[in-house]
C-alpha cells in the first residue's frame, strides 16, 4: 500500500501512514500533541516538500473523528476574496485534438465521438482554473458510447420512419417529446458526477416531476399565451439547472426573481424594435430617393428597366440582411444578459458568482469568428472555441465568503450516458 507523510503545521508533529486509511471527503485532522486543527492537503504537501525528522511511532489518531468526518468539521471564519476564473488553453494545442477527433470521427462512421468527447472536455476543464487550480472532467468513454449506440439506434429508426412509415416516425417523435425532460436530467446528472474541483465532485439531484413540468409543459404553454409565459419558463429552467445543482454536500440556490428576467426580455425586445425602426426609416428614405432619383439617369429603354429591377433586388436583399442582423443582434444580447443574470443570481453557501459579459465584445467574437470559420473552410473553428471560452472565464468569478476547506465530497453513484448522448444526437442543449 502507498505510504503518504502527514505533519502538524504548528508544532511539526510528524505521522506516516496509509494513503487509504483517509476516509473519504475529509479535509481537516487534529494533531493528537498540540490539539490543532490544519487542512490535511496541506499538510501533506508540505511534509513531501521539505525533509523532516523522523517520524515518531504512532500512538494516538490523528484524523477527524467519524461526525468530523460527515461533514460537521469546525472551520475557522473566513475573509471574503474574490476567485477568477481563468482559462490556460490555446488555439495550436487544441486544433491538434480538433483535428484528429475529427478525422477519426469520419473514418469510424462515429463511433470515435465519445472518445472525441471526453478528450475534448477534458482538455478544456483541465485548462479552466478557479483559483489557480484546474477543473476534472472523470467520465468513461465506454459509457459514452454505450448512450451513443443507444442514440444510434433510435435516430436510424426515426430517419426509415419519416421516409417509409410516417406512423412509426410520428410514434417514435412522441416518445422522444415525453422522454425529453428524463434525458435533459440523465444528461445533467452524468455531467455533473464525472466533474470536480479540488477533488470534490459536482452533483445534480433534481425531481423528475418538475423537470416535465419545466421542459414539457411550459413550452406547450408557449404559443397559446402568444409567447407571454417565455421570460417565465426560461426562469423556471434556469432555476431548476442551479437549485438541484450542488459541489459536493452543499447545493446551490439561485436568488434572480422572474422579474428580472421579464425586465430583460422587455429591454430586448425594445431595442430590437428600435433597430427595426432605424432600418425601416432607412430604407423608406433610400427607396423613395431612388424611385425619385433612377428616372432622371434611366429612359425607358430596356437596358433602364433592367437597371431599375437590379436596384430593386439590391433593395430587397439589404432588407433581408437586415432583418438577420436585428435577429443575430437579438439573440446576442439576450444570450449575454442571460447569462449575467444567471451567473450573478447563483450562490453557493455564503458564495456568490459573478459575470461581466459585454454584448459588443460577444457579437464582435462571434461574428468575427463565423467569417474566419467561413473563409478557412473550416479549420479555424479550434481557433474561435478558444477564444471565446476564454473571454467568457475571463468575466466570471466567485466572490469566496466561506472556508474552501469546508465543503466536503459526497460519495458518487455511477449513471447512464444514454441521456447525454441522445440529447446530444437530437441538439438539446442544457448548458446555463
Amino acid at each position: 500500500m502507498p505510504r503518504i507523510s502527514i505533519t502538524c503545521p504548528h508544532c511539526r508533529f510528524r505521522r506516516e501512514m496509509e494513503d487509504t486509511a483517509i476516509p473519504a471527503g475529509v479535509t481537516r485532522a487534529t494533531c493528537p500533541k498540540c490539539r490543532q486543527p490544519f487542512p490535511l492537503q496541506d499538510a501533506i504537501e508540505h511534509a513531501a516538500a521539505v525533509p523532516q525528522p523522523p517520524a515518531e511511532p504512532p500512538s494516538l489518531p490523528t484524523m477527524p473523528t467519524p461526525v468530523q468526518a460527515a461533514g460537521t468539521v469546525q472551520t475557522s471564519p473566513s475573509r471574503p476574496r474574490m476567485l477568477r476564473f481563468s482559462f490556460t488553453g490555446t488555439a495550436r494545442e487544441y486544433f491538434g485534438i480538433w483535428i484528429v477527433n475529427t478525422l477519426l470521427k469520419i473514418i469510424t462512421l462515429g463511433i470515435y465521438s465519445a472518445w472525441a468527447k471526453v478528450r475534448k472536455r477534458r482538455y478544456f476543464y483541465g485548462n479552466t482554473l478557479l483559483n489557480n487550480t484546474a477543473f476534472e472532467y472523470m467520465a468513461d468513454p465506454l459509457a459514452l458510447f454505450k448512450g451513443w449506440l443507444l442514440a444510434a439506434v433510435f435516430f436510424i429508426l426515426y430517419s426509415i420512419g419519416t421516409n417509409v412509415n410516417p406512423i412509426l416516425a410520428a410514434t417514435l417523435g412522441l416518445i422522444f417529446f415525453f422522454t425529453m425532460p428524463w434525458l435533459i436530467v440523465r444528461s445533467r446528472i452524468f455531467n455533473m458526477r464525472n466533474s470536480a474541483h479540488r477533488n470534490i465532485r459536482f452533483t445534480f439531484q433534481p425531481s423528475y416531476r418538475e423537470a416535465y413540468l419545466v421542459f414539457a409543459g411550459l413550452p406547450f404553454l408557449v404559443p397559446v399565451t402568444l409567447g407571454i409565459i417565455a421570460p417565465y419558463m426560461v426562469y423556471r429552467q434556469k432555476k431548476f439547472f442551479i437549485e438541484n445543482s450542488g459541489y459536493g454536500r452543499n447545493r446551490c440556490s439561485f436568488d434572480a426573481t422572474v422579474k428580472d428576467f421579464y425586465l430583460l426580455f422587455i429591454k430586448a425586445a425594445g431595442l430590437a424594435l428600435l433597430v427595426v425602426a432605424v432600418l425601416a426609416v432607412c430604407g423608406f428614405v433610400f427607396s423613395t430617393v431612388f424611385r425619385d432619383l433612377i428616372p432622371l439617369f434611366v429612359d425607358g429603354s430596356s437596358a433602364g428597366k433592367k437597371t431599375m429591377q437590379k436596384g430593386f433586388i439590391a433593395i430587397f436583399f439589404a432588407v433581408i440582411i437586415g432583418m438577420n442582423f436585428i435577429y443575430l443582434f437579438f439573440t446576442i444580447y439576450v444570450q449575454t444578459a442571460l447569462a449575467n443574470l444567471t451567473w450573478q443570481g447563483t450562490r453557493i453557501r455564503n458564495s456568490r458568482f459573478s459575470s461581466t459579459l459585454r454584448v459588443r465584445d460577444m457579437a464582435w467574437l462571434y461574428i468575427s469568428s463565423a467569417v474566419a470559420i467561413l473563409c478557412s473552410l473550416g479549420l479555424l473553428i479550434p481557433w474561435a472555441s478558444i477564444r471565446i471560452t476564454r473571454y467568457r472565464f475571463e468575466n466570471l468569478s466567485l466572490l469566496m465568503k466561506d472556508d474552501p476547506e469546508s465543503f466536503l465530497g459526497w460519495g458518487h453513484a455511477g449513471v447512464g450516458a444514454a441521456g447525454e448522448e441522445i440529447g446530444d444526437m437530437f441538439g438539446i442543449d442544457v448548458g446555463l
